[in-house]
């Protein structure tokens, strides 16, 4: 008689074989396979994060979208009126494993990375993802009109680094030689600055201009003056953080037309590039 090494006390298997055919399949049941993680993969930030010790950060580990993502992804941009930075937290939040030495990596710590380290993290998670290959099957040709189907690189996207990290400020000239000086922007600001979708441009810059603005002609700035600032100063400010932002170069990617053959720099999306 066969002993079963988990049989029940006062187990017979000559007068229970139902029972005894479940400890026997119990037994020779294969193992159930285990799908591991999607793997993680190390990328160099554009910018580089310096925590609230003073020590910059200059790489950040990234792993795949899996399907949980997916389906809050996809929740999102089912929504008609899409709120990019809000996706972009959205994917950052659940595939930055770690951030320099920081691991687990807080939301705020998130929050208060660069925004150009931000898209460029985005990238590579799409490309960790899916590929270099960025497949359109109907891009619209500025040139001829005409719709065609290409595929763009995406590791061929320029990618803007800071000349020095750990100086994350800027200064410029405004009208009326005065002089402006600014820290670049945040994933917080951004965040804040598109609030719920439904604010203005202008609205928009005012939250950038008094978030960022630190200094006018060399003296700490004492409240908002967002307002009070002239148009033009205003969207040179805003100009200006713009430019200044390390990261991918969203704006200048260069597509060649397979109708007329021309080639154009286009602006992308970073949630395009997830549809």
């Amino acid at each position: 008689m066969t002993v079963f090494e988990s049989e029940p006390e006062g187990f017979d298997p000559l007068t229970e074989p139902e029972l005894a055919n479940k400890q026997v399949q119990a037994l020779t049941a294969p193992e159930i396979p285990l799908i591991k993680p999607p793997s993680g993969n190390t990328v160099v930030l554009p910018g580089g994060y310096i925590d609230t010790d003073g020590n910059l950060h200059t790489d950040a580990r990234i792993r795949e979208i899996n399907g949980s993502d997916e389906e809050a992804l996809a929740r999102e941009l089912r929504n008609p009126n899409i709120n990019i930075p809000k996706v972009v937290d959205l994917l950052l939040k659940r595939t930055v494993e770690a951030v320099g030495t920081i691991e687990p990596v807080p939301a705020q710590v998130l929050g208060s990375m660069l925004t150009g380290d931000r898209a460029a993290l985005m990238l590579d998670v799409r490309v960790l993802t899916f590929g270099s290959d960025w497949e359109v099957p109907d891009f619209p040709c500025r040139m001829c009109g005409e719709n065609f189907g290409t595929i763009v690189e995406l590791d061929s996207i320029v990618i803007e680094k800071l000349a020095n990290p750990m100086v994350q400020e800027i200064e410029i000239e405004l009208r009326h030689d005065h002089t402006a000086t600014l820290a670049l922007l945040t994933g917080d600001i951004q965040l804040e600055m598109v609030g719920d979708g439904n604010r203005t441009g202008p609205e928009e810059a005012t939250i950038a201009i008094d978030r960022c603005l630190r200094k006018l002609d060399g003296l700490p700035v004492a409240g908002p003056v967002a307002q009070k600032m002239s148009m033009a100063d205003r969207r040179t400010v805003v100009a200006a953080l713009a430019d200044a932002q390390p990261g991918p170069r969203m704006e200048e990617v260069m597509v060649t037309c397979t109708e007329c053959g021309r080639e154009a720099s286009y602006t992308i999306s970073l949630v395009d590039l997830f549809r």
